[in-house]
């Protein structure tokens, strides 16, 4: 190859390779469960009797939760328990009811944003 090849064939490649895709941090923030959920990231948070969902859009920051719903299905015990789930400010759903968060306890978080169509995330509790 001759050698004035040599650095146009050397910056083909280098603009070839893609760079490194941004990464968001999915690591728990407030001790819960993360999950997917078509455009967002859910933190699930349980405590017996006591259950909150951090939204976040896929730019990991917390979503305006005006006009959205949320309820959760606890599957605890052997007792199916739904809780309503009320937005609160920084895109936090809280609910509480009856219901003990041990360990292999299943949430079932069904969500609509306003303007969307519903989104579900099953997470099972360690």
């Amino acid at each position: 190859m001759p050698r004035r090849l040599i650095p146009i064939v050397a910056l083909i490649l280098a603009s070839a390779t893609p760079a490194p895709a941004h990464q968001l941090d999915h690591s728990s923030k407030h001790g819960g469960i993360i999950a997917e959920s078509g455009h967002h990231h859910l933190e699930v948070v349980a405590k017996d009797g006591t259950i909150e969902v951090h939204v976040a859009g896929e730019d990991g920051k917390p979503e305006d939760l005006t006009g959205a719903k949320a309820t959760a299905a606890i599957l605890s015990e052997g007792k199916k328990i739904d809780v309503e789930l009320a937005p609160n400010t920084s895109g936090v759903f809280s609910g509480a009811g009856e219901f003990k968060a041990g360990k292999g306890t299943i949430i079932i978080v069904t969500m609509t944003m306003a303007d969307h169509k519903p989104e579900q995330v099953r997470v099972k509790l360690d």
